[in-house]
């Protein structure tokens, strides 16, 4: 019974922590802008961050949707307004340099609030609970279980999307394409954007 909940909570949760998303894409845009070393905190961040999203919504927050839900629409649109000015920002990077100077990674503290506005987090995490929080007195544990897994799957699929960003800047040097960085990044953002209007 143990091996088909891990299973379960394995085939639900492993595609949308590795799938792409406001996170996943910012943490590729970040380490191919700033490098993997700088963007630590803000990997850090999510990967922290999200589990203690998946534990509150797992202790009631979730039910704040359902009561209101024009509060999605209102995390939907915050967080699609920032991916644009994201977008924006980004087409006007270039890759000059080994090390990126203008502007800053994301900060560990606003990564992990970065969470509680982004609609594909909200909506992880109110199905992970859903599909495998069970009721009655095995509530809190199974909440503390699946916050815990979620914490352990977290670095893999940052650290995958790190990696990305890393062999983006290395074939954009093989290519003698640095200038097309900010592009691709703005590029990326905007596909953020197309997941959340569509």
């Amino acid at each position: 019974m143990l091996a088909q909940t891990i299973i379960a909570f394995l085939l639900l949760t492993v595609p949308q922590f590795f799938t792409p998303g406001p996170n996943n894409i910012m943490l590729m845009a970040s380490t191919a802008l700033f490098g993997a070393r700088r963007t630590l905190p803000h990997a850090l961040g999510v990967t922290l961050g999200f589990p203690v999203m998946v534990f509150g919504v797992g202790l009631g927050l979730g039910q704040l949707m359902e009561i209101y839900p024009w509060l999605h629409e209102v995390l939907r649109w915050v967080a699609i307004l920032y991916l644009l000015w994201m977008a924006w920002h980004l087409l006007g990077f270039r890759l000059n340099t080994d090390t990126q100077t203008e502007g800053r990674p994301m900060t560990f503290v606003e990564a992990a609030g970065f969470q509680w506005v982004n609609p594909k987090a909200w909506a992880m995490a109110i199905s992970f609970v859903g599909a495998m929080v069970v009721p009655g007195e095995g509530r809190l544990m199974s909440v503390i279980w699946v916050t815990l897994g979620c914490l352990a799957i977290a670095p893999f699929s940052t650290g995958l999307w790190m990696f990305f960003g890393q062999q983006l800047v290395h074939f954009l040097r093989r290519t003698r394409s640095e200038r097309a960085l900010g592009v691709i990044l703005a590029l990326s953002m905007l596909a953020a954007v197309a997941l959340f209007v569509f």
